[in-house]
């Protein structure tokens, strides 16, 4: 595939089942021995390019997750220890579940030319000299389908950010047999009318209109819109939101309008709820204690931290919890909580699956 820097940079994207062998403890859907996902992997001709794509693909990831799926997530680069092996470098997203573990969101790593040199994926340069690739690796799986139902599903069920719902809206007729007709050809209108949203309409009519707003409650759909005889009657309806459970009622002539609106507030309601869960779980740690203490409490340790394998190792072994990674635009101050020599990194520490 690459014989000269004319077929570069290449760029594969895939997305594929992967079996891992070395496993173990399983967690449905954050970590599991089989799982889909998606892969890249790219070659290129100087190192230049593979570290901007490293955090291009990286600013992806972080979109992914806050922008489609509102949750918040924290950005750095891997410890040396917890790189991918192999690796330059590794960067990652990481969050924080509300019980108390944090979760590794996606990864984006810069192989250099680790990989290219056993394989020999070289080319030929502009002056006919022979070169070694510079490679790029980076993923996403369904894991990220597990992260989103944790942070943000309740006691009643899933609750689904409208930008990722598959039904962004429900309309469920209330029906009674006199006025059944008119009031599921309303609905029908009512359907019709949310041009460009994505919109059900429950018929069915072996089931209760009780159960029905069970159900789509449970299965997170954003809004449920309700409308029976006495709806009928004032040219109106009832919207209900999945993520407060809040219910008004609203005219039919500006119900598009309104879905619209409340929409957009769910999106953004649903990532400033998960983003103030997660800033008020990350407190500095200044000691060993102070790390267990908060790492027991379900909370991310920040700390200073000198970089090396050693005192990372002892934070492992006396608290339980690990590196996440290093915020690499915070510079850290003072000294390394472990050997109090002068800190060169800030790191966040929890336990994590």
């Amino acid at each position: 595939w690459i014989r000269s820097y004319k077929d570069l940079p290449l760029k594969i994207n895939q997305w594929n089942s992967v079996i891992r062998w070395e496993f173990k403890h399983p967690v449905p859907f954050l970590r599991t021995r089989e799982f889909l996902w998606q892969e890249g992997h790219s070659a290129f001709a100087t190192k230049e390019e593979s570290e901007k794509e490293v955090s291009q693909i990286l600013d992806l990831y972080a979109s992914v997750f806050e922008d489609l799926l509102a949750v918040p997530v924290l950005k750095g680069k891997k410890s040396e220890k917890e790189k991918f092996a192999g690796a330059d470098y590794t960067l990652s997203v990481e969050t924080l579940l509300p019980n108390g573990k944090a979760v590794q969101g996606a990864t984006s790593h810069n192989l250099g030319q680790n990989f290219s040199k056993v394989f020999d994926i070289s080319f030929l340069d502009e002056k006919g000299d022979k070169k070694y690739a510079w490679q790029t690796s980076w993923g996403l799986s369904t894991r990220s389908i597990g992260i989103l139902v944790s942070v943000h599903g309740d006691d009643h069920g899933l609750v689904l950010p409208p930008k990722v719902a598959p039904i962004q809206v429900v309309i469920v007729p209330v029906i009674f047999e006199k006025q059944k007709e008119k009031i599921l050809k309303k609905a029908m209108e009512i359907k019709k009318s949310l041009v460009g949203i994505l919109a059900h309409l429950d018929s069915r009519e072996d089931y209760s209109a009780g159960w029905k707003f069970h159900d789509w409650e449970l299965k997170g759909v954003p809004i449920r819109i309700e409308i029976g005889p006495k709806d009928l009657e004032k040219d109106q309806a009832v919207l209900v939101r999945r993520d407060t459970l809040k219910k008004e009622t609203v005219k039919l002539s500006s119900l598009k309008k309104r879905v619209q609106d409340v929409l957009e507030d769910i999106q953004r309601n649903l990532f400033k709820k998960a983003s103030a869960f997660l800033k008020a779980n990350i407190s500095v740690a200044k000691s060993i204690e102070e790390i267990k203490s908060m790492v027991n409490k379900g909370k991310i340790a920040k700390i200073s931290w000198c970089g090396s394998d050693s005192c990372e190792e002892q934070i492992k072994v006396k608290t339980g919890a690990k590196t996440l990674n290093i915020p690499e635009k915070e510079k850290p101050s003072g000294s390394c909580i472990i050997c109090k020599k002068p800190a060169r990194a800030v790191a966040y520490i929890a336990k994590s699956y």
